[in-house]
């Protein structure tokens, strides 16, 4: 009698199975890859973006500590008179430096300002206009910007300026009065005479960055000769 041997193989069900079964395991893999890749490319995307805003902000705080005690005519009401360059308020900020993020030679006139977009964001653009061939002299006639870089993006970019409001108080400060220096939401330098000591940048819910400012001594040592002489 002749005995059939059994066969050894797969049946066709249990294939099946086994390309459902796998079918399964590498759509899972699929899917897993696919959400990484996302979650990857966007904490890549925020770091880079991150990492090009603290670089914008390092070339600003180099032009902010630059900023220079530039004196210029004031020519508004026919008063012709000298006055300190820095007009700023929470959205914009114009000031003379001597530290220029793009033309390094020489000082250059300084715009910050704070545009809306489409979308409800803000903009915060840097523009500079060297002085190499036409120095500024006038509050009225400004020259346009040679230079323009955006420097953020975010929500609610807001500036604020850490000083005196007016001689008076500077004055009562070193005659000894109980005055200090204050936060404000504007600085114009032909009202107080004076720049301010510090300037902070706020967006978003982040804390203040705040760039100090090299003020001159001019004021003070004038008051300290004085006092030495009347002693």
């Amino acid at each position: 009698m002749i005995r059939r041997k059994k066969s050894s193989g797969f049946t066709l069900i249990e294939i099946l199975i086994a390309m459902l079964v796998l079918s399964i395991v590498m759509f899972i893999g699929s899917l897993s890859f696919s959400t990484f890749s996302q979650r990857w490319q966007q904490d890549m995307g925020s770091f880079t973006q991150e990492v090009a805003t603290a670089k914008n902000l390092v070339l600003l705080q180099k032009a902010l500590n630059g900023a220079s005690n530039y004196i210029v005519k004031d020519d508004k009401d026919d008063k012709d008179e000298a006055v300190y360059f820095f007009k700023g308020n929470d959205k914009y900020l114009l000031f003379v430096t001597n530290n220029p993020v793009f033309n390094t030679d020489g000082q250059a006139l300084i715009r910050l300002s704070v545009t809306v977009l489409a979308d409800g964001k803000q903009q915060l653009r840097y523009e500079e206009t060297p002085f190499g061939l036409s120095p500024l002299l006038r509050l009225s006639s400004l020259p346009k910007s040679n230079y323009s870089q955006i420097l953020l993006t975010d929500n609610d970019i807001r500036f604020n300026f850490y000083g005196w409001e007016d001689q008076k108080q500077r004055t009562a400060f070193f005659e000894g009065e109980p005055m200090a220096p204050k936060w404000m939401k504007e600085y114009f330098g032909e009202k107080t005479g004076m720049l301010p000591y510090a300037v902070n940048i706020t967006w978003g819910n982040n804390e203040p960055i705040i760039f100090p400012l090299l003020n001159d001594n001019r004021y003070q040592m004038f008051y300290a000769r004085e006092k030495s002489t009347d002693a």
